[in-house]
């Protein structure tokens, strides 16, 4: 009698601990089910101005897109600035002292899911901490009146900050050649910086999408390390400085 007591513990115990071992991923799937559309492709359309050793090229025109996280139900994205701003990249290759880039935004569309191109404005550029925010225009709402923005689920109380070797998730979109298909990216944390500004050290990100925990908390977003005005790792800022410095880009535009 005593050894079958044991057995059937043991035997719940190996579902249980099993069934655990499974809840991050059934967790993570349904949270891509009702989320994915929180991340969205930007469009940018870019006219570079570049002056080099005393002279002005040509004005030059790039489109590049990059993956946003929308943070609010207006549509408000927030993305990395280095993807849609090559003014480092250029600088980086002209090595000309006194070099200068100057860009401006042309046209900006945030690119949804069903096709919809919604046109936006630019409206802030952080370039210390790696961030771009893009808002929807709403004086040509005619255009996207049917669309309903997907925000990124967060909590109104902050949790404690995940921990070395906690396994996280962030959702990202694949490009057009594979139909724009939603994702899931399963990483872990290597490092939590905290001074001189907090900083999650996280494995197989990409820039510009939301991370996740195991309970499905948003942990922040994924940007470059700026160092010297140079991009150098990628990490994840935290999600109450995104919305922070969010509200305050509000507060400048209103």
């Amino acid at each position: 009698m005593k050894k079958l007591v044991l057995f059937t513990l043991a035997l719940f115990l190996g579902v249980s601990f099993q069934a655990l071992g499974k809840k991050p991923e059934i967790l993570w799937r349904k949270l891509l089910k009702e989320n994915a559309n929180c991340v969205t492709w930007v469009s940018v359309t870019v006219k570079l101005e570049i002056s080099a050793g005393g002279r002005s090229l040509p004005p030059q025109e790039q489109k590049l897109e990059a993956l946003g996280t929308i943070i609010a139900e207006d549509g408000l994205t927030v993305l990395s600035l280095n993807k849609v701003d090559p003014t480092t990249n250029i600088l980086s290759r002209i090595r000309t002292p006194g070099a200068s880039v100057n860009v401006n935004y042309t046209e900006v569309m945030l690119l949804m899911q069903d096709g919809t191109e919604v046109p936006a404005k630019l409206l802030l550029k952080d370039v210390d901490l790696d961030l771009a925010y893009v808002l929807p225009i709403k004086e040509r709402m005619d255009e996207y009146k049917e669309v309903i923005f997907s925000k990124v689920p967060s909590q109104a109380k902050q949790k404690a900050d995940p921990l070395i070797l906690d396994e996280v998730v962030s959702i990202g979109k694949l490009r057009q050649t594979l139909y724009r298909q939603s994702t899931l990216q399963r990483g872990w944390v290597n490092a939590v910086i905290q001074k001189p500004r907090k900083y999650f050290v996280i494995e197989n990100t990409s820039p510009g999408t939301p991370v996740f925990d195991q309970s499905g908390k948003w942990l922040g977003v994924v940007v470059y390390k700026m160092v010297g005005g140079r991009p150098s790792e990628i990490v994840t800022l935290p999600a109450s400085d995104v919305l922070e410095i969010a509200q305050q880009v509000r507060t400048r535009t209103q």
